[in-house]
């Protein structure tokens, strides 16, 4: 909730790594930020870059998962708590959606 009050236009972002994060948990649950991008330019319609999952992170909502991969290109992170940040979203867009009806 914080996120979405301090940088909501990272919420889109979340929702594409708590998808990637639901897709991966079958293989450990490890996902990289590329994919989440990629899922994200999915969603959007539109190419999207941002500059690393790290401000996930710094909120608590992913982790990184060991090293840092491909000469420093590729970290696979983890999201310890998906379902409560899927409950989160899901609370977000009741609440946007009661807001277009006041």
């Amino acid at each position: 909730m914080r996120l979405a009050a301090e940088r909501e236009d990272w919420i889109p972002v979340l929702r594409a790594a708590a998808a990637e994060a639901e897709r991966c948990e079958p293989y450990g649950g490890e996902f990289a930020g590329r994919w989440v991008l990629q899922r994200l330019g999915r969603l959007t319609g539109q190419g999207e870059w941002r500059p690393g999952l790290r401000l996930l992170a710094a909120y608590g909502l992913i982790e990184k998962s060991g090293e840092t991969v491909r000469g420093g290109r590729r970290a696979y992170w983890k999201m310890p708590d998906r379902q409560g940040v899927e409950e989160a979203l899901r609370k977000l867009q009741s609440d946007a959606g009661a807001e277009l009806h006041r």
